[in-house]
């Protein structure tokens, strides 16, 4: 075998294995668990810290629960584009393309529809209280948009996407003031987004097939 065969062949076994990683359903919940448990226990730690209540999240459940429902609309929209063939050419938006339906993808493999909720409504609780209700009412929405961006570093475009939806909810929690908003817009989102990718979305590690070595 040449040099540059046994290249390609190494290539070939090292994108397989990286498309075929994934986690186990067990072991996902226990990292999901895990990652949001310890994101809600230091909102409640730090927002003993610097005197600031979390607590209640809406003065009325309806309004709030339709707002966050409405705003979790355009950036779903914006997802299903982004996934799209279109977005394939355009700097930043096709290199989240390709990390949404491989990396996060894979990661979600294994997982059924209860778990995406489950870990939806962990994320949107536990992320809005530390993100939006303690580091954006003490900090700012710039400080508190950054840190939410650098916490869903999965690459450099994953990271900058994740930035502008930390303003994007930072903004909605400024003017509609209220927690259970961005939570229920958080969940929502992250509910819609996941279904659509797990279920409607051609994964783009299906081209790859297993080498023969």
């Amino acid at each position: 075998m040449s040099t540059l065969a046994r290249y390609k062949t190494n290539y070939t076994v090292i994108i397989y294995h990286l498309c075929t990683m994934g986690y186990t359903r067990t072991g996902l919940m226990v990292i999901a668990l895990t990652v949001e448990g310890i994101t809600l226990a230091l909102a409640f730690l730090l927002s003993w810290y610097f005197d600031i209540p979390l607590l209640p999240l809406s003065g009325n459940v309806l309004r709030d629960v339709l707002t966050g429902t409405a705003g979790a609309v355009p950036p779903f929209v914006l997802l299903i584009f982004c996934l799209s063939k279109y977005a394939a050419g355009i700097p930043v938006l096709g290199s989240l393309r390709k990390t949404m339906l491989s990396d996060v993808k894979a990661v979600f493999a294994n997982t059924r529809f209860a778990d995406l909720v489950i870990i939806s409504i962990l994320a949107g609780l536990a992320e809005e209280l530390l993100f939006r209700g303690v580091l954006q009412i003490r900090f700012g929405i710039i400080i508190a948009s950054a840190v939410f961006g650098l916490a869903h570093f999965i690459t450099p475009s994953y990271a900058f996407i994740a930035l502008i939806m930390g303003f994007y909810i930072g903004g909605f929690f400024y003017f509609s003031g209220s927690l259970l908003a961005v939570v229920y817009l958080h969940f929502i989102y992250d509910l819609a987004a996941l279904t659509y990718l797990e279920y409607f979305t051609r994964d783009l590690c299906a081209n790859h097939k297993r080498p023969e070595v």
